[in-house]
């Protein structure tokens, strides 16, 4: 896989002399989605992201592929279904990146929704599934529960359920579909910011004006169809084609903080209620740790510097401390923090709508001037979503461009970047042993899938590069090189955040390994004294936005 800064610099000299089908602006779960979808059927197709691969609601997510077992409380039946049929899709096309994950549910005295209900609830999540789920839900009296979740509070509890959904690494289930577009003939640019539209003498759009984040040059891309998968910046790249253009969303900001598993010790992941206002949160073991979230709300701040703040974090630990009241948490128990925000869809009606209240579907959007705009939805979803737009866009290209021929979709079926056989984890395991991998690393590698492979190879040829980065921190020399040459890493903010889980779990979040990250990027990336030391002071500054929630 040879998918780094010379080939994107190839790809930025290449873009005057290009047409393109599809322009997708966005590279998100969504805009990544479209472009695998398209580059499949044939069209020649530009993802282009002004920052990096799920930079922002793509990565910032609560890390969990799901049917969406609340919304039945809504009856948005229609959303349950199609998220249990992506999951399963997504179980099957990428192993290394999803897997089951099961819930406990308890009930205890005097919840609005009683055992029963729960019961109905949990039963027709197994039907909209078609019983394809990963185990059917079992109900339990108290007794049993305690056994799986022994932290509950027992003086309460009735009973519950258990039922599985999935989990994932959000970041990486992005940059797989950002790979696997590659491979299949898209051009992809990370650091590349749509600042303005090309337009034709009639008024539609012809393409776009690019800049280049990193080395600050901008040239035209021309392309007969633009797409919008811009996510919460959708209104914002809306306007940059009609000022007068109506809102589109209505952007909730979810945060979530990440402690010891210790300290909030569950077997399963625990759906909890928040005792202030009956908001569902979730505890979902991680590893060695435990992610809990997320919070809902109206969000009108800056975009691009989210953070959990002191707020978010009381709400979240008062919740966690209500579902297990032995845990005692405390803000001195975080690790890290961080937020993202949801693109929900502004629709007629929804303002006197609570925010946990707003639909997850998601839209499509037609501008006079031929602006597609694709918004809201799931990050389970995000295939389909992205299949009903390629569909739309197929159309268009035969009516104005006189484009036949393109066929169906394919993603369906389709694995995503890494993803190898069933037995590939235990061949994975012996390969490090082989090269004396050490256990924690090969589980970090694993995310990787077959890129695990070229990690180990770089091992074997090179001893020095199995190194740990720090005795504590269970990545590599091996797999910084790697994230440089085949997975379009730029930034030390790319690495430590979103190809590598040490701003996350670290309990410095990689501040001792700062200046080792910087060296060995820096040697492979080109950078000067002073880009180091500026690349230092960036991810400095991402780590102090994770932690203003103490000020």
């Amino acid at each position: 896989m040879i998918f780094n800064y010379r080939k994107r610099e190839e790809l930025l000299d290449s873009i005057p002399g290009k047409t393109y089908d599809l322009l997708v602006v966005g590279g998100g779960i969504t805009g990544a989605c479209i472009a695998r979808d398209a580059a499949r059927r044939g069209m020649r197709v530009l993802l282009a992201e002004k920052n990096d691969w799920a930079f922002g609601t793509s990565s910032r997510s609560s890390k969990l592929v799901h049917g969406g077992l609340r919304y039945l409380e809504l009856f948005d039946f229609k959303l349950v279904f199609e998220a249990c049929r992506e999951r399963r899709r997504l179980l099957i096309n990428a192993p290394h990146l999803v897997w089951p994950q099961p819930f406990t549910f308890p009930v205890y005295r005097g919840d609005k929704n009683g055992l029963i209900m729960i019961g109905m609830g949990l039963w027709l999540y197994d039907i909209l599934a078609l019983f394809r789920n990963v185990q059917n839900h079992r109900l339990h009296g108290p007794r049993r529960i305690l056994k799986v979740e022994p932290e509950l509070d027992s003086s309460r509890l009735k009973g519950g359920g258990e039922f599985y959904d999935c989990a994932t690494d959000d970041a990486r289930l992005t940059l797989a579909h950002v790979q696997s577009a590659w491979l299949e003939g898209a051009d992809c640019l990370n650091y590349a910011r749509v600042v303005g539209f090309l337009r034709r003498g009639d008024g539609t759009l012809c393409g776009a004006r690019i800049r280049d984040e990193l080395g600050g040059a901008e040239c035209e891309a021309e392309s007969r169809l633009v797409v919008n998968a811009t996510g919460p910046w959708t209104d914002i790249t809306c306007w940059m084609d009609d000022r007068g253009a109506s809102a589109k969303l209505r952007p909730t900001k979810g945060a979530h903080v990440i402690v010891p598993r210790s300290r909030a010790y569950t077997r399963n992941a625990l759906p909890i209620m928040s005792p202030r206002d009956q908001r569902l949160l979730f505890i979902v073991p991680w590893g060695d740790f435990s992610l809990i979230g997320t919070t809902d709300t109206d969000y009108e701040g800056d975009y691009d510097e989210l953070y959990a703040d002191r707020d978010d974090v009381e709400y979240i630990l008062e919740a966690a401390n209500a579902a297990l009241p032995r845990a005692g948490l405390e803000t001195s128990d975080i690790i890290s923090t961080y937020a993202g925000l949801r693109p929900l869809i502004c629709e007629q009606g929804s303002e006197g709508v609570s925010e946990s209240q707003v639909s997850r579907e998601h839209s499509i959007y037609e501008s006079p001037s031929g602006l597609i705009t694709i918004t809201g939805g799931k990050l389970t979803t995000a295939r389909s979503m992205a299949e009903e737009l390629v569909d739309l866009a197929a159309r268009r290209l035969a009516e104005r461009f006189g484009v036949q021929g393109l066929p169906r979709c394919t993603t369906r079926y389709a694995g995503v970047y890494g993803k190898d056989g069933a037995r590939f984890p235990a061949r994975l395991q012996s390969l490090g042993r082989d090269w004396r991998v050490d256990d924690e690393v090969v589980c970090n590698l694993a995310a990787l899938g077959t890129g695990a492979v070229e990690v180990l190879a770089r091992v074997r040829n090179d001893l020095s590069s199995g190194e740990r980065l720090h005795e504590d921190i269970p990545y590599i020399r091996a797999m910084v090189e790697y994230a440089v040459d085949a997975e379009m890493a730029l930034t030390i903010d790319d690495f430590m955040v979103r190809r590598s889980r040490i701003y996350y779990e670290a309990p410095d979040q990689g501040l001792e390994v700062l200046d080792k990250v910087a060296a060995i990027m820096g040697a492979r990336l080109g950078w000067s004294e002073e880009e180091k030391e500026r690349q230092k002071a960036a991810y400095r500054h991402t780590v102090e936005l994770s932690r203003l929630y103490k000020a």
